[in-house]
């Protein structure tokens, strides 16, 4: 038997597939505390694993694990040094939701260029004027950098293209040529962006990447996506930006810090447009997240796993 331990909620048909196998014990943890997790995850041979960051401690402690199933993508809650080191396998679910993250992006660019959030607000509050001084625009016509090319990058790159903007894709780690005019310096190709869109990971090399330096050389009134991830985004030099007009508008899925404090300036902002790191969360991906990572794990057992889903 495969000790298979399930933590946080995840869509039912996931939990099926795992409960179907003869051959899996699984543990189904849907609100763990410390505790619970670290008295389930020592006997564990394969963790399903949503964004829940543990400590390197119960790691370590993990003799009998040999596979993280990622319910997602993004892997930035994991070492993987540590997990190398340890003989420990990471697979993620790489097909399951870049379509909902995508058409997100795009609902935050729309929301930023047509000032939704700003124009909901003033109806309610009976200042019907304010439309004649809303400052939206159009995306057609528009010229827009995306920044990675990996699914998510190139969903986004392609809607942006069909509703008649110029698009620009910068991406070093893209081998092949994309049917958009590349951007090999990305300092060159902000100063040429109306949009600029944010698909890469969180990484030691992002960190901070879009800074005030990369700011500074934006259009001024332009505007900045993130469905990334928090950190990759210097979020001071976007307050920066926002106060000089450099930026006319910040819309993000992720923060730095999740959930932000109560005094965060951006919470503060009309510039500024937030969604709870929520643009991967669809009824549709939400259980193609939960089954691919269940189908990684039964993958696993049975020694055929995709090599597209594995991170090491």
């Amino acid at each position: 038997m495969v000790a298979v331990l399930v933590l946080d909620p995840i869509h039912e048909d996931g939990l099926a597939l795992l409960r179907a196998r003869t051959d899996i014990a699984l543990d189904y943890l849907p609100e763990p505390d410390t505790h619970d997790i670290a008295a389930h995850l020592c006997e564990a041979e394969v963790l399903l694993l949503r964004g829940r960051t543990l400590p390197r401690a119960m790691f370590e402690g993990a003799e009998r694990l040999r596979l993280i199933s990622r319910h997602g993508v993004g892997c930035d809650n994991l070492d993987l040094d540590l997990l190398r080191a340890q003989g420990v396998r990471v697979a993620i679910s790489a097909d399951a939701n870049w379509l909902s993250v995508a058409e997100h992006t795009l609902a935050l660019m729309f929301a930023a260029a047509k000032a939704l959030h700003v124009g909901d607000r003033a109806v309610r509050e009976g200042r019907w004027a304010v439309r004649d001084a809303l400052g939206t625009r159009e995306i057609a016509g528009s010229d827009v950098l995306v920044v990675g090319y990996g699914r998510i990058g190139r969903a986004v790159a392609e809607r942006c293209a069909a509703l008649g903007a110029r698009v620009r894709v910068h991406d070093p780690a893209f081998a092949e040529t994309p049917p958009f005019a590349a951007a090999p310096a990305l300092s060159e190709a902000m100063a040429e962006a109306d949009f600029v869109t944010i698909h890469i990971p969180r990484l030691p090399a992002t960190m901070g990447l879009i800074g005030a330096d990369l700011l500074r050389r934006l259009r001024p009134g332009a505007v900045l996506v993130n469905t990334a991830r928090g950190g990759i985004v210097d979020e001071g030099a976007v307050l920066a930006a926002l106060e000089t007009g450099r930026l006319a508008r910040y819309a993000t899925d992720v923060l730095a810090d999740e959930p932000p404090a109560p005094d965060d300036p951006l919470l503060a902002r009309d510039d500024v447009i937030l969604t709870p790191h929520s643009a991967a969360m669809t009824a549709e991906a939400a259980r193609r997240m939960a089954t691919g990572a269940a189908e990684n794990i039964l993958d696993f057992i049975d020694g055929r796993l995709a090599p597209e889903m594995a991170v090491i």
